[in-house]
Parts: structure tokens; sequence; C-alpha cells
């Protein structure tokens, strides 16, 4: 099944638009909590309903997402699977495909998926075991599978990239006929560099991604390539114990030629007019949290009119998140105007949650008439959907919240909006898919895919 046929305009999404009263707590008694280890009832708003949960099929952290028509594909510490989503209250499971390597990142395009290997493997292939970085022949890098029978994935080759990749962000050309991968990767802890990690001259961390070309008609010849960041990067120092220099995650947005670089202690936005060959515009650090240096940019996105870039902070890192204050400024999305710069508003989830709960993975709903409602993952917080327009224009963060559930024991890692409903890949409880019953679906638009961190047509 490959996206050729689906290369379309996008469609408008007809949805119908159902109104449910306001965002007030409510218990749902009725739900049974798979794949968590709390028997907390979940907390939610009215206008969020619980349609389907997908159970992890082993007790592996769940990841990234990324979707193909009616196929939903997530990823997981010991591969990924691929879920039928064409009837959202009952999903299937295509596939359970073991590829063992951390952190299995996906992205998808023309029957083709790439997976992030960010833990040492024994080689490269999906047989591999969990080794040093120093065993020889060891791999760290991307994974490229033929997807185009997706209850079949077909293994083709694996890249080998400095330090490993982390997360994964495709950047289309058809043009040319090919895709490139601008892979993010640093040293996680002195206990899992990878190779190459380190910049000798400084002790610092390797300041670059790498982007790897791939012709679309022999992937197998895939190439990689170095991208150097900006030499005034800034250098963070993670949970206070490890000094690192380089991005966690990149969004691009081809239409406009932008890219939105999270690179850990700060923000970058680049011009990808020569998507080979970026260029830095500007950074963005947050002089508030600076200070204490207690941010991480972990995520980014673009609003679908390209007027507003979104920084996510996941102050702490994943396992020691500094968020459960929501006063603070820890935690949160930091919203931007992109031709400038200028800080405009941010966002947490407006209630205090134990465990980590910083803002995770999301992306804007595409409306047709370019509003800006944004979904997020907030770890143990949930899944909540933000009216950022409202935020714009001054409202508090419980007043602008349109929608939230949080499942008992749930930890989600990632939340998107995708053809009319969100779907979360919780690290325990699999993938949940909910529908969001509010006025801010309205004339949501129907894309033929989706990877997240790539967007292709402005809408507005």
């Amino acid at each position: 099944m490959t996206q050729s046929w689906r290369r379309t305009a996008i469609v408008i999404c007809a949805a119908a638009t159902l109104i449910v009263p306001g965002t007030a707590s409510a218990h749902d008694p009725d739900l049974d909590h798979p794949g968590s280890s709390s028997p907390e009832d979940s907390q939610h708003s009215k206008n969020m309903k619980l349609l389907a949960n997908v159970e992890r099929s082993e007790v592996a952290t769940q990841s990234d997402l990324a979707f193909d028509g009616d196929l939903a594909y997530a990823g997981n510490y010991l591969g990924f699977r691929v879920l039928d989503v064409s009837e959202p209250g009952e999903p299937e499971v295509v596939t359970d495909f073991r590829c063992n390597g951390a952190q299995s990142d996906v992205s998808v395009y023309e029957g083709l998926l790439f997976q992030s290997v960010d833990s040492p493997q024994s080689h490269g292939g999906c047989d591999s075991t969990g080794v040093t970085a120093s065993t020889p022949g060891m791999f760290e890098g991307v994974r490229i599978f033929d997807v185009s029978d997706p209850a079949n994935p077909q293994h083709l080759t694996s890249v080998s990239t400095d330090c490993g990749s982390h997360t994964n962000t495709l950047v289309p050309d058809p043009a040319n006929n090919r895709a490139l991968i601008y892979v993010s990767s640093y040293p996680i802890g002195s206990s899992a560099l990878g190779p190459n990690c380190v910049r000798r001259e400084d002790g610092g961390g390797h300041s670059k991604i790498s982007i790897i070309d791939v012709p679309l008609n022999d992937p197998t010849s895939a190439t990689v390539s170095p991208y150097h960041l900006d030499d005034d990067t800034e250098w963070a120092t993670y949970l206070g114990s490890y000094t690192l220099r380089a991005c966690h995650d990149i969004s691009v947005f081809t239409e406009i030629n932008r890219a939105a670089a999270a690179c850990l202690s700060e923000s970058q936005v680049w011009d990808i007019s020569d998507p080979a060959n970026p260029e830095f515009l500007y950074r963005y650090d947050n002089p508030v949290v600076k200070p204490e240096n207690i941010d991480l940019f972990h995520s980014a996105t673009f609003s679908w009119d390209g007027e507003v870039v979104a920084f996510g902070d996941e102050s702490g890192g994943g396992g020691a998140a500094r968020c459960t204050d929501p006063n603070d400024d820890q935690g949160r999305i930091w919203f931007l105007d992109l031709a400038t710069g200028q800080e405009l508003a941010s966002y947490k989830i407006p209630r205090a949650v134990e465990g980590t709960c910083t803002m995770h993975n999301f992306n804007f709903i595409p409306r047709k008439d370019g509003s800006k409602v944004l979904v997020s993952s907030a770890y143990t917080g949930g899944t909540t959907v933000v009216d950022v327009d409202k935020l714009l224009a001054g409202a508090s963060e419980a007043d602008a919240e349109v929608g939230f559930y949080q499942p008992g024991g749930g930890n989600a890692w990632s939340s998107y909006w995708y053809n009319g409903f969100i779907y979360a890949n919780d690290i325990q409880r699999g993938v949940d898919i909910f529908l969001l019953s509010d006025k801010a679906r309205a004339g949501a638009m129907k894309l033929p895919y989706l990877n997240p961190q790539t967007q292709e047509s402005v809408i507005n």
C-alpha cells in the first residue's frame, strides 16, 4: 500500500460538529485500564471519549506515531505495530513487527518506513541484541523498510549515523525522486553514548545532525552526510550531570521552506529552501527558564497557516521532569511568531499532576480556516487539546483548554490529531483512540497521510 495514489490536494473532512459543554473533570468508572498499574479512575472532560485501546503486546516503551491512509504506525522499543484504523472504534492489528532497538521513532513515505535506533545493537538487522558502543560492528542509526505490504514489512537496509538516531524527520523531495531524513541524535548518558557523540576538540556534544539521502527508486543506496549546527549553538547540561550539544527533534514545513529544531538548550529555525543544506535563521531561548538551566527543548511544530511555531520544553527530561506545578514555567509549550521569533504565549496543563507531566509530542488540527487548535501528549497528564488563538488573545490555560483525557495509570508519549480523531501512543497502555466532540474540530481537513513532524501544504 503506497501513498502515490493519495498524493492529492487536501480535502475537507465532513465530520459533524458535536458541541458538548465544558471541560469539567469527570470520572469514568466503566473504563478498563489496559496496561495500567493504577486502579484510579480516568479523569477527562465531558467532550473527550475513549473509543478504543490497543494494548501493548509486550512490556516495552511505546513511542511515536505515523499515519498512512487508514493505517497507523506505532513505534515501540521492540519494533513497530501497524494498525488498521478505518473503524477507529474497532482498530485491528495488521502486524506486530519485532525489530529491536530504542527509540523506534517512525516515519512513513511512498511505501517506505524509517525506524530510529538509538541504543547500540549487535548489527543492523531486526534480530539484533543490545551491546555496548565499543562492540566491533555495532549499529545505531536508521533502518529502512518496505511496507508496501503493511502486513509483511521487509527490511531493506540500515544506515549508520553518528551518535545513532534519537528521532528522524522525513523531508519529501519529489522533484528529485527522493526523501531526505533529518536525524537528530545526542548523548543520552555516559552509558549510551553510541558512536561519535563527542566533539573531541572540546569534549562536548557533536553539534550536528545527520541527513540521509534516500533515492525512492533504490532505497538500499541511501547515503548520509552531516549538517553542522550554527557555531553559536548553546550548551545544555542534562539533569545537571551530562553536557551535550545537539538537537532532539526537528519539524519541517516544506511549502514555506522552514524547519523548527528543538535543540535541547535552545530552539532554532532554519531555511530549508535547499533541504540538503539547511540555513540557520534564528534561535529562541526563553530568558525566564534559561538562567536556572532547567530547559530541554524536545519537540516542535507549525500552525497550518505558517504563522506560528511551537516549541515544547521537556524540562528535566522524561525521567525526572519538573512540571507538577501548573503555575510555573517548566515543561511548557512556547508559541512564537514564526517570521520574527517573538514570544507570543505558552501553555501547560492547568492542573497539578503527579509524575512526569511535561508537554511532549503534539500537532495542530488542520482546520480550513487556519485557526489554531493544538493536541498534545503530557505523559502522566494524558492528552490535552488547547485553543491557541485564545491563549494569544490573553486567555488563561484553563479557559483555553478545549478538552483533556487522563487515563488512570496512563503515560502518553505521543498525542496527535489525524482525520477526525485523536491518537495517543501511551508508554504503558498502548494506542488509545479518542473522539473530541467540540466545535474546535469544525472544518478540520482530511489528510492522505501524516508524519506529525512533516507538514507540506499551507492551510488558510
